[in-house]
């Protein structure tokens, strides 16, 4: 089986496309585990979820995958540096902005 990246999507958006998906016909089993898991770790609005991956895109220079995967985890400041850990393309004086910025955005 040959896949092909498109591109990366966030959990809030993995949600609302299976959320769709179950609407017209019964979702397999993986599918129904993909969605229980996004209905339970999404803690970011519709609204603020493609705000913050772009921001965090354009700002701080960030690749998708990266900015897909914050998006996704809204990090505390441990967890930032854990994910940053092995990142290459990124400025360790943005930290603390990168984290203003995902704090700004957080679900309440």
């Amino acid at each position: 089986m040959k896949s092909e990246y498109v591109e990366d999507v966030t959990l809030l958006e993995i949600k609302k496309i299976l959320t769709e998906k179950a609407k017209t016909k019964e979702l397999n089993f993986e599918q129904k585990q993909a969605l229980e898991h996004a209905k339970t770790f999404v803690n970011i609005t519709p609204a603020n979820s493609e705000k913050l991956k772009n921001t965090l895109k354009e700002q701080f220079n960030l690749s998708d995958e990266l900015a897909t995967k914050l998006t996704d985890i809204t990090p505390n400041s441990v967890e930032l540096d854990l994910i940053l850990e092995k990142e290459k393309n990124y400025n360790e004086e943005d930290k603390p902005k990168i984290l203003e910025v995902i704090n700004k955005y957080k679900k309440e």
